[in-house]
């Protein structure tokens, strides 16, 4: 693995903002409110054609009573054993405080040798000449940097990339660019237990957990093997109403929320079974078919349930009668606190992984699309009726089957639900969403009227 630069200070020193200006791209939410960052947050990254993964941290604060601090705590405890540099950022223009010289005697101890102090929020040639009262900290030279403005952070990347060369660490530039095999967003409510999973599936507590909603902030990035193949997991915050996101800063979680969805192969939706199924774990779900994700729903806090033999098929059942979407997606029940089942949720996404690039011969396809045809015609519509000529299935990341027919706008939404229904209770595509493509042909002619136009409807 790529050697690992961890930023690490006091909140609202300007971690994130650093971040996103050594990315080049906003990836970490950025806010005036201190403590947005929770949990470690790692991104590729490279610099003079050496690779690096870069990690964002928590705010460190003293030990205290507080839970939650202390988890951050040892979040960047973590972050700070594993890197190979440590960037310390301190603000300029408030001096050294006292959380400052905490964090500097924890990395005398921690990382000596090994780390930057970064300035931030030098971009005014006043503040500049106080940089040299930063030695005080005991950690070397500090860098006075602008991660606004971008002022200073070449210099440092460059001292970095020398430092990392001469402690050997030898990266090269596709170290870290592999693609992965798999790809599992999990989302869901608040405080449905999704960190508490992804913690239970990599066997370490990389993400903080709590039983306040809302504890996890941002899409976070984990990367694990199981049976010798490759996953990358990301939590991800709860995906709260619309009406209920109140401030800016929940936007933004809800909108990173969203593009973990977009990057992955499987969302993974968690669903408390204490509370069930709510309006908005369905739009999760629809949300994720839009986009063309294979979708897994798990059932956490199943230990908590009484149960006898056919309970979970019984819930099964239920769920799927009251909500046709579910009808073809997978269920599974687990438990993230004692580990019951979490490794289902990996092998179900694999297979739905596997399933969302099966092909279906053509000519078994065609044959099964007319027999459906016979035996439940498309409604009667006067004077330009909906015929079906062909249907094919089209190379796709999934199942996309096109449908050649006369009149192709005017297939009515019923009988589109009939075919996407036919095709999941012929095919074994459990948990893929199936899209149905409906075209005219050109060639072909009924009553005189040459047949074109698209429609397409998503199942």
């Amino acid at each position: 693995m790529a050697p690992i630069v961890a930023i690490v200070g006091r909140p609202n020193v300007g971690k994130s903002s650093l971040f996103n200006r050594i990315l080049g791209r906003r990836t970490a939410v950025v806010d005036d409110v201190p403590g947005v960052t929770r949990d470690r947050n790692y991104r590729p990254c490279s610099w003079q054609k050496r690779s690096f993964v870069l990690a964002d941290t928590g705010g460190m604060l003293p030990p205290g009573k507080d839970a939650l601090h202390q988890s951050i705590n040892a979040q960047i405890d973590i972050a700070v054993e594993e890197a190979a540099a440590v960037l310390f950022v301190v603000e300029a223009g408030c001096g050294i405080t006292a959380e400052d010289e905490h964090i500097a005697r924890l990395l005398r101890k921690k990382a000596a040798g090994k780390v930057f102090v970064i300035v931030n929020k030098a971009e005014s040639p006043r503040l500049r000449y106080e940089i040299d009262s930063y030695r005080k900290l005991g950690l070397g030279e500090p860098w006075p940097v602008s991660a606004l403005h971008g002022y200073g952070v070449a210099d440092v990347l460059d001292a970095v990339v020398r430092h990392m060369q001469e402690q050997c660490f030898q990266a090269a530039t596709d170290t870290y660019s592999r693609d992965q095999q798999l790809k599992i967003a999990v989302v869901g409510r608040p405080n449905a237990g999704k960190s508490l999973l992804v913690n239970k599936l990599l066997q370490k507590n990389r993400m903080i957990v709590d039983n306040v909603p809302g504890t996890t902030r941002d899409a976070i990035d984990s990367e694990m093997s199981y049976k010798d193949r490759h996953v990358l997991l990301i939590d991800t915050a709860g995906l709260r109403k619309k009406s209920h996101v109140k401030q800016d800063i929940e936007y933004y979680f809800n909108l990173r929320a969203i593009k973990a969805m977009e990057r992955c192969d499987v969302c993974v939706v968690v669903i408390d079974t204490n509370e069930g199924i709510g309006v908005q774990d369905m739009r999760i779900v629809n949300r994720a078919s839009e986009l063309r994700k294979g979708i897994l729903c798990v059932w956490n806090k199943w230990d908590l349930v009484k149960k006898g033999h056919s309970t979970f098929d019984k819930l099964t059942v239920e769920t799927k009668r009251h909500y046709l979407e579910l009808r073809p997606v997978p269920m599974v029940a687990i438990s993230a606190l004692t580990g019951q089942r979490v490794t289902a949720v990996l092998d179900a996404s694999f297979a739905i992984k596997e399933r969302m690039v099966v092909r279906v011969p053509s000519a078994e396809f065609e044959d099964n699309v007319f027999s459906w045809v016979r035996a439940h015609p498309h409604p009667a519509i006067p004077r330009d009726p909906v015929r079906f000529l062909g249907a094919r299935q089209i190379d796709a990341p999934y199942p996309l089957f096109r449908f050649f027919t006369t009149n192709p706008g005017s297939v009515a939404p019923m009988y589109v639900r009939y075919l996407t229904n036919k095709i999941y209770d012929t095919y074994d595509f459990s948990g893929c969403p199936v899209v149905l493509e409906f075209r005219g042909t050109k060639k072909a002619k009924f009553h005189g009227i040459p047949m074109q136009g698209s429609n397409r409807e998503v199942a």
